[in-house]
């Protein structure tokens, strides 16, 4: 099969690619960056997504693929980079441009979303596809957008697109400014891991878990949307603690007192589950020395 992936430089694209490739199909990776993903059978189209005349003219030189997987998007480092304007034109209308010119009848197509676009929701159970989505981001916004895009998008092409909404990765190579990494970030530098609050509930899984669930959700053309996680709950101040424990190094635990909202973000992936078979192979913290490691190595280089 030949499918278009974007976001292969990325930390969840370039698993994808590398599972692709293992399966002997014919990998097509499209950005504004130069780099390719460094698999055997993959090409790499240079056009920026936000321009719907790079997107047009790298479809006529491309040809047709016969699939999509569309993991690219613009997450903000911080709440100040968080802005409508450049979250809205990468994440929709990226995602516009990009299926009108590669989207055709009859594809198996997949969309990565995020479980950022249910907010803080009230209550402890786990959060369910058909809770009411209530982003406060526009990152989180612009995805939900992108999402209700894709869903109408299926009825007007007649074709399929899988919706995954995923909880949060954790793996070597992660750079995105989150718990994990900024965790793993403080005990390879040997300072203490600061946590505000701690007691509230996270889902974490393993990226190659991700990059499985992406490929088999292609591979089953599943169609609607779809929670994928661990289902499983770990406190941030435990998450950290693992962290502390994994390293081995002379990093404290500084607790300090909460100062935004919070609440349990924790997924229900039975209708995953249902529709694949999968179970994460890696169990948090499973995975979490390689992380510890690669970051250390990196630390060490600079």
């Amino acid at each position: 099969m030949r499918v278009l992936l974007t976001g292969a430089s990325g930390f969840l694209g370039r698993r994808v690619a590398e599972l692709l490739a293992g399966g002997g199909h014919e990998v097509m990776s499209i950005g504004r960056s130069a780099t390719a993903p460094l698999v055997p059978r993959a090409t790499h189209i240079v056009a920026d997504l936000t321009d719907a005349t790079q997107v047009d003219r790298a479809a006529r030189t491309a040809g047709e693929v016969d699939s999509i997987l569309h993991l690219a998007a613009l997450v903000p480092r911080n709440a100040a980079e968080d802005q409508a304007t450049t979250a809205f034109a990468a994440n929709l209308m990226g995602s516009v441009h990009l299926f009108s010119a590669f989207g055709r009848p009859g594809q198996a197509n997949v969309f990565a979303s995020t479980a950022e676009v249910y907010g803080l929701p009230k209550g402890h159970e786990p959060i369910s596809e058909d809770t009411i989505v209530r982003p406060l981001s526009w990152y989180a916004a612009s995805k939900a957008a992108a999402e209700t895009y894709c869903r109408t998008l299926e009825r007007h092409e007649e074709m399929r697109i899988a919706i995954l909404r995923f909880t949060v990765l954790y793996g070597a190579g992660d750079m995105i400014q989150r718990a994990i990494p900024n965790f793993v970030g403080s005990v390879v530098r040997h300072e203490p891991i600061r946590i505000f609050g701690g007691e509230e509930l996270r889902d974490y899984l393993h990226v190659d878990d991700a990059a499985q669930a992406v490929v088999v959700a292609w591979e089953r053309r599943l169609s609607g949307t779809y929670n994928v996680g661990s289902g499983a709950g770990i406190s941030v101040r435990d998450a950290a603690g693992a962290v502390l424990r994994l390293a081995g190094g002379s990093s404290a635990l500084e607790q300090h007192p909460r100062q935004k909202p919070a609440a349990d973000i924790v997924l229900d992936v039975t209708r995953f589950r249902e529709a694949t078979g999968l179970s994460p192979a890696r169990v948090f913290p499973d995975g979490l020395e390689e992380q510890i490691a690669s970051a250390a190595a990196a630390d060490a280089r600079l």
